[in-house]
């Protein structure tokens, strides 16, 4: 802590250190083993592929149950259940302070926390208590899923923290999943690759994965430049300014978040069979039209994919916040009055870039898992094309991140001395830069 004090290590290190710090704790949550609840699946996994890409999408782990096994899900549920539903808008609309809103976001991430914990418990064999108010098996349900939400608040903290004091915020949860699963499937090519059969699958996977590998790099590069008249800047002496809009403004959440709404009904159906047993053979029906593997599940998914990226676009763009500031400094649009009509004009570009982002999307990640039910064992390449979006997004905004820390800390510049020779000068960003 002294060395820090004194300035001997870099902003950068700092956050380094605080990133290996929260993942490391985050490694040793996903082996801390839940009491009473038996490392044995019961039966055949309904619906495996889809749990599969939703562990991965979220940090989760529903195959080696642990204290960290629900992973992100609930954080990431809750966070769009709450902007769907316009709970922020009404927030915001009535003044209602920020530490009351964080504690209904939190309600309803322990709520859904409730729903994933008892949909995990629903495949593994339970031990009995015979210390509590109810029976033994009820006695140790409430454990496991008390313990199960723990791990998930302890999971969002972690994230939360990362974001403020390391690198990569929640998404380093994410790539440390995508990075296991990679190491845990790394035999699956080579198997695909000896047989005739899977050879055509293989080669639209290839396929998929160079397009994705190289729209991916140039998206994260290109912008659309909406021309901006500003005061005092926008002239013949001084130039120009634009306002720059990703290709692709929603980077690869439309797939995590995509995937993670579409299990929520799964836990939400595997709660109603345990709590009550009598509609069992209902949820089994639900569940098996219910999946990537199903044409009822995979279309749900893709409209999902495709809308997600329309949303994320707007929300990452912020159209409304962009229109108010620009009428409050006095910047307008060519042609385009401030106030109402900027901001539907913004909408319809950045409508435009998000529809042709999620008609990319749908085509080169969403149809190839359209084969998983006749190629099981080709499962984790099926999904590889959104496996590399996800981890080419994670490791872009990691290398921007990195990019503003270094530049924001220190800045390094030549100038001449008295003698006419060049010399260099590290100062803090705050005195350099203004």
């Amino acid at each position: 802590m002294a060395r820090i004090r004194d300035g001997k290590f870099s902003p950068l290190q700092i956050k380094l250190a605080w990133s290996a710090l929260f993942l490391w704790c985050f490694l040793a949550g996903r082996h801390i083993p839940i009491p009473y609840l038996h490392d044995v699946a019961k039966g055949s996994a309904a619906n495996a592929e889809l749990l599969n890409a939703a562990n991965i999408a979220t940090g989760g782990n529903f195959f080696s149950p642990s204290l960290f096994s629900l992973g992100l899900g609930p954080w990431m549920e809750a966070m769009i259940l709450w902007r769907f539903l316009f709970i922020a808008k009404i927030a915001r609309d009535h003044k209602i302070p920020e530490q009351t809103v964080n504690r209904a976001r939190n309600l309803v991430m322990v709520a859904l926390a409730v729903f994933q914990a008892t949909s995990l418990m629903s495949r593994y064999e339970i031990g009995s208590l015979s210390v509590g108010p109810f029976s033994d098996r009820v006695n140790a349900k409430i454990i496991i899923v008390a313990f199960l939400i723990a791990g998930a608040i302890a999971v969002s903290w972690l994230a939360q923290k990362n974001a403020d004091l390391g690198l990569g915020g929640i998404t380093m949860f994410v790539l440390y999943q995508v990075i296991i699963s990679a190491m845990q499937n790394r035999g699956v090519l080579s198997v695909a690759a000896s047989n005739p059969r899977d050879l055509r699958v293989l080669a639209v996977v290839i396929l998929a994965c160079v397009c994705v590998g190289g729209v991916g790099v140039i998206a994260a590069n290109a912008e659309m430049r909406l021309h901006v008249n500003k005061i005092s800047i926008d002239s013949g002496y001084t130039g120009k300014s634009y306002l720059p809009i990703k290709l692709n403004p929603a980077g690869a959440s439309p797939i995590m978040y995509a995937l993670t709404l579409l299990a929520l009904p799964q836990y939400f159906a595997h709660t109603v069979s345990a709590v009550v047993p009598a509609t069992t053979a209902g949820v089994n029906r639900f569940l098996s039209v219910w999946g990537l593997t199903n044409p009822v599940g995979f279309s749900v998914y893709l409209l999902l994919l495709f809308g997600m990226t329309i949303f994320f676009g707007l929300f990452t763009v912020g159209t409304r916040a962009v229109a108010e500031r620009m009428q409050k400094t006095g910047e307008y649009f060519d042609h385009v009055p401030p106030g109402r009509a900027t901001r539907r004009y913004l909408r319809r570009h950045v409508v435009l870039l998000s529809s042709l982002s999620g008609v990319f999307l749908v085509i080169f990640t969403g149809v190839p898992l359209h084969f998983i039910g006749s190629y099981p064992n080709l499962q984790y390449l099926l999904t590889a094309p959104a496996t590399l979006l996800i981890l080419l997004g994670v490791l872009w905004l990691l290398y921007e991140e990195v990019g503003d820390t270094v530049l924001g800390t220190k800045y390094v510049f030549a100038f001449k001395t008295a003698s006419g020779k060049a010399s260099s000068t590290k100062s803090s960003s705050s005195g350099a830069l203004a």
